[in-house]
């Protein structure tokens, strides 16, 4: 292991000084004298280059700027323990996703359990079958590293799947097997799209870090290159990166006993509600269906439930989603309940279902004819939805962040050169390294 000040040109080089960081720089893509890729990158004038490696400690120290063309890549056990943990995480991910908490399966569990089978594969099989060679040696880093990305397609819900639930559900309307994977397949095909077409402006820019991936090359590297230096004076500092994972690892499995089954209380709790659970107003301020003022978690599947591990992004990032959820769900939202805006006190303060003029949830069905169309009649008779006013906040404030990125993105980069030609397929960019590796 390095210190934060130190980076690996390789992995089996020295280390050699380095100083920017994306966790201790919260303007590091603002300030140009300590990243030359934005002084080029807004220079008009500059030639499309590639760096030789990321001016990033994080993503030096974790990301190898070298290729071994040799190591084998794909091979019968990777694309086997591709698709099969695609398969299974596909199907835990989609079968708890309605749970109140859905339960959290991240990338770093496929990345656990592909290197433990892989290694596994590796003693057990056999070098060839019928002259096809299905065990070429060593678990490698770039088999471990191509059972990741297939896995990872599957390590999130669709939303397009919530269409056909609710459609099922709600207005008994069933639509066929065939016509659901098709409709599920063009919205991902769609996404894909969309993706590629933005590689140039979020993969190929050198500055592009993405701490949630950067967590993946950094846990890869940890089991698969365990031979690492042991730098530090005492015994805890001086631990290799394995070790220091299986030892968290240990931990977590541990603990996970205590608010998943011994003491479920502890996923969450609020002392001061249990002073006056009666107390509606003292329970929407403190309860868990309310604002949670004073309310703990000691369960770490409730952290990462919703906004992903804490490890993942820098802590100014922390600062500002602080302030952001203090500035919109304890004072926005309790403002426009107590005030009554939009008539929201006709529901609770915090739910994601809507609800009638009496406060009772409302029922679409008594609004739609049989064909699933809106009978303008039933719906003056039955009346309008209102919805919480913590889902209003959450709803106005997502329109509001997609014009917040318009006009950050036009503000901060609107004089860069990937703006000024969008439609060029070659622009002056620095070029990340591993674009080309």
């Amino acid at each position: 292991m390095t210190d934060n000040l130190t980076i690996y040109d390789d992995i089996d080089q020295k280390v050699r000084p380095r100083s920017d960081s994306i966790y201790s720089n919260p303007g590091f893509l603002n300030e140009e004298r300590n990243n030359p890729e934005l002084t080029l990158l807004n220079d008009t004038s500059s030639s499309s280059a590639t760096i030789e490696e990321s001016p990033f400690v994080e993503v030096a120290v974790n990301v190898s700027n070298t290729d071994d063309p040799t190591m084998p890549c794909v091979t019968v056990r990777s694309v086997f323990l591709g698709i099969l943990l695609t398969c299974l995480m596909s199907f835990t991910i989609q079968f708890f996703a309605y749970r109140t908490s859905p339960i959290d399966v991240n990338i770093g569990i496929v990345i656990l359990v592909s290197y433990l089978i892989g290694e596994l594969l590796t003693r057990i099989l056999p070098k060839s079958i019928f002259n096809i060679t299905i065990n070429p040696g060593p678990f490698t880093v770039k088999e471990h590293a191509l059972i990741t990305i297939m896995a990872t397609s599957s390590v999130r819900t669709y939303e397009a799947m919530e269409a056909l639930t609710v459609q099922r559900i709600y207005y008994n309307y069933y639509l066929s097997h065939f016509n659901s994977i098709l409709f599920l397949l063009i919205m991902q095909f769609l996404s894909i799209s969309i993706s590629g077409i933005l590689n140039r402006y979020l993969i190929w820019p050198a500055y592009m870090i993405w701490p949630k991936t950067l967590m993946s090359c950094s846990l890869i590297r940890a089991l698969t290159h365990t031979d690492e230096s042991n730098i530090g004076k005492s015994r805890w500092t001086s631990v290799s990166r394995a070790t220091f994972f299986w030892l968290i690892f240990l931990f977590s499995f541990i603990y996970y006993w205590l608010p998943g089954y011994i003491f479920p209380i502890l996923s969450f709790f609020s002392l001061i509600c249990m002073i006056g659970p009666k107390n509606l107003i003292f329970s929407q301020i403190t309860g868990a269906n309310g604002l949670a003022l004073g309310a703990f978690e000691l369960d770490w599947n409730a952290w990462v439930a919703y906004l992903d591990s804490p490890i993942l992004t820098p802590f100014w990032a922390h600062i500002h989603i602080l302030i952001g959820f203090i500035l919109v769900a304890w004072i926005g939202t309790p403002l426009v309940y107590y005030l009554n805006i939009w008539d929201t006190e006709v529901a609770p303060i915090f739910s994601n279902r809507a609800f009638d003029k009496d406060g009772y949830y409302f029922d679409a069905t008594q609004i739609l004819d049989d064909r699933l169309r809106l009978n303008k009649t039933a719906h003056h008779i039955y009346g309008d939805a209102y919805l919480t006013a913590g889902n209003a906040v959450a709803i106005c404030f997502t329109f509001a962040g997609i014009a917040a990125l318009i006009v950050h993105t036009v503000l901060y980069y609107g004089r860069s050169n990937c703006m000024k030609k969008p439609f060029l397929i070659r622009f002056d960019i620095i070029m990340s390294i591993f674009t080309y590796v």
